[in-house]
């Protein structure tokens, strides 16, 4: 039987053990914590230089950044040069063909335009209603559409070749294993080394797509992930489609010659809502049309039109398929 003594002793040491438990236990809490908040830092450390290397190593970003050139809805396709001199192409469908070195440009086969060519950058300028056919200085070929921008240097220098869009382009893109193609948008930058290709990246769409119809394409996108970025191959055939609203990216495999169909003068849908057709033809014909009808808008229509047709034959083919009227007011279309 233990004295009196001898339990105050224990006690103390029991009391005393339970003081050491508890410091330990409150020290290894505050070392895990503190531990994760270094880890977490850490990551957030390398998203941002990821990051910054993502939008801060290329040439082109960083001047369509500083030089902005905004988009044109109405008026004459404008070639913008290096000092900022611009050239008017009032015909509809234009073909502007860049020499080897880039020196010099030929328009329409019929001007002819001397510049500078060494480390510096062109904008072309497509209003609604108008198209335009672009070789490139190696030779790669874009189809620009109605309400688009391309800025792209006037020789490919360096390891790798880079252009930036605003809006709609089909490339057909020259093969080249050592010098890399791509193609940034707002939204997602696009390697290549050679393919044919859609890229639809309009500042008023929520989303941002590519369609490949030949070759091999990674797109690095923008996402939510904790990382900052992330970065997808697809394969001839996809159907690419980047949400602004979500940063999340989607594939499926699609008919890819209704994207493609355009740049040869048709439009080809299959269960396209009203809505987005009408969008459509209104930055092709350059005419404002309005839908009234709410539930007419998500009505969907599949078929061809033939963009040689004025927009009111259009919409007469249209009409033969879905319950719609329209009529002209003050310039534009209205359909109830």
């Amino acid at each position: 039987m233990l004295t009196e003594k001898e339990k105050e002793f224990l006690k103390s040491r029991i009391n005393t053990s339970i003081v050491e438990h508890n410091r330990k236990r409150k020290k290894r809490k505050v070392t895990y914590f503190f531990g994760m908040a270094a880890a977490m830092i850490s990551v957030l450390l390398l998203s941002i230089v990821y990051q910054n290397k993502f939008t801060k190593t290329s040439k082109i970003k960083n001047y369509v950044d500083a030089n902005k050139v905004n988009l044109i809805q109405e008026g004459d396709v404008k070639l913008v040069l290096h000092d900022n001199k611009e050239i008017n192409i009032q015909e509809k469908e234009s073909n502007i063909e860049y020499s080897s070195t880039g020196d010099q440009v030929n328009i329409n086969s019929s001007e002819k335009v001397a510049q500078v060519a060494k480390e510096s950058y062109n904008t072309i300028l497509v209003p609604y209603g108008k198209r335009t056919k672009l070789t490139l200085s190696d030779g790669t070929k874009v189809w620009l559409n109605s309400g688009s921008k391309l800025t792209y240097p006037v020789a490919f220098v360096g390891n790798k070749r880079e252009v930036h869009l605003t809006g709609e382009a089909i490339f057909d893109v020259r093969h080249n294993q050592k010098k890399p193609f791509y193609v940034l948008t707002n939204d997602y930058d696009i390697k290549v080394l050679g393919t044919v290709f859609n890229v639809s990246s309009y500042e008023d769409d929520s989303y941002t797509s590519t369609a490949l119809e030949r070759g091999s394409v990674e797109i690095k996108y923008t996402s939510n992930s904790i990382f900052g970025n992330s970065k997808i191959k697809i394969k001839p055939g996809t159907l690419a489609v980047y949400s602004h609203r979500n940063k999340t990216i989607r594939s499926s495999n699609v008919d890819v010659a209704k994207y493609m169909s355009w740049r040869d003068g048709k439009f080809i849908f299959k269960k396209e809502r009203l809505s987005g057709i009408v969008k459509k033809l209104s930055r092709f014909y350059n005419v404002q049309i309005v839908i009234n009808d709410e539930d007419l808008k998500n009505e969907t229509f599949s078929g061809h039109l033939d963009l040689k047709d004025s927009i009111e034959k259009v919409i007469e083919i249209i009409k033969e398929t879905t319950d719609l009227k329209y009529e002209k007011e003050n310039g534009k279309i209205v359909i109830n």
